[in-house]
């Protein structure tokens, strides 16, 4: 009796082990990333489904799982080229989760989500940082990071423009740097116009994050956004990116930040009213003004 008991034992003990086995290795990492990304898709847009407190809670919270998964994925097969489009991926899902976060936290009464509390910004970049810095296939991680809300995003795409070899990812890291920097840069400003998104951003992205922020801003953040669109303007203005040239998008970005920042002198135009007299913007100077643009089709 002893022996067909110890027998059972033996066998329960073992089929956990094997199941972790094949599920582990179910495939090649491109087909783990495949069904990974199958099973992902329906989630990520779960929000737009959901229509009470409770459902938009839980629907990020379906979505908070999905960073760590993908992560897990590339750090399984670091030397894989499909680890570099699950770090990609994972990323996207983390600032979709983020966004979804805030979301919640802006249409919600009760049942706010709390946001990715499992430290998957800190893993991505040092994975980043360990296994892929010197590549010359970070153009899409980069382009991903750039909408990042974490404050990690920024330590890798400063790292990547100051030590990455390649000029080209050189330039999408400078530019994303700078556009990075200046979303937070807004971010700061927001909470200043609305205190009460304070509660907000503490619990989507912790309590230090938004006193990290504002200490940016006073060691001369805004100075420092401008200089790096200047150098993405001066040293890689002919580097060809998804949405035009590096150094035409720097200079857009400048000129947005120097001439149509809230504060601002309005540059002068010339046009026609809507009674065909033609104006200067100029002519209106010391008056309030009200511009209304509209297109005839």
């Amino acid at each position: 009796m002893n022996r067909i008991v110890q027998a059972v034992t033996v066998l329960t003990l073992s089929l956990p082990m094997v199941a972790g086995v094949s599920r582990a290795d179910a495939g090649t990492p491109a087909e783990q990333y495949a069904a990974l990304l199958k099973e992902y898709r329906p989630v990520s847009s779960g929000m737009r489904g959901a229509n009470t407190d409770r459902e938009r809670k839980e629907a990020v919270e379906r979505l908070g799982v999905y960073p760590a998964k993908f992560l897990e994925l590339a750090e399984k097969h670091p030397g894989d080229p499909i680890a570099l489009e699950a770090v990609r991926q994972a990323i996207q899902a983390m600032g979709t989760t983020d966004s979804a976060t805030q979301i919640a936290w802006e249409m919600n009464r009760a049942d706010f989500p709390t946001g990715i509390t499992d430290g998957s910004a800190g893993k991505t970049v040092a994975l980043l940082l360990r296994d892929h810095l010197m590549s010359d296939k970070l153009a899409p991680v980069i382009d991903r990071m750039r909408y990042s809300y974490r404050l990690e995003s920024e330590e890798f795409l400063r790292t990547v423009l100051e030590r990455n070899p390649h000029r080209e990812v050189q330039a999408i890291a400078c530019l994303s740097l700078a556009r990075y920097l200046n979303d937070r840069l807004r971010m700061v400003d927001l909470v200043e116009d609305r205190p009460e998104l304070t509660r907000r951003y503490e619990a989507v992205f912790g309590k230090t994050y938004l006193p990290e922020l504002q200490r940016l801003r006073r060691t001369g953040l805004a100075s420092r956004i401008e200089t790096l669109f200047e150098r993405a303007a001066a040293e890689y203005a002919d580097v060809k990116i998804r949405n035009g040239m590096v150094g035409a998008q720097a200079k857009s970005e400048l000129y947005e930040i120097r001439h149509l920042s809230i504060g601002k002198a309005a540059p002068d135009i010339e046009g026609k009213d809507q009674d065909g007299r033609q104006f200067k913007l100029s002519d209106y100077r010391g008056k309030v003004v009200l511009l209304y643009f509209w297109m005839e089709y």
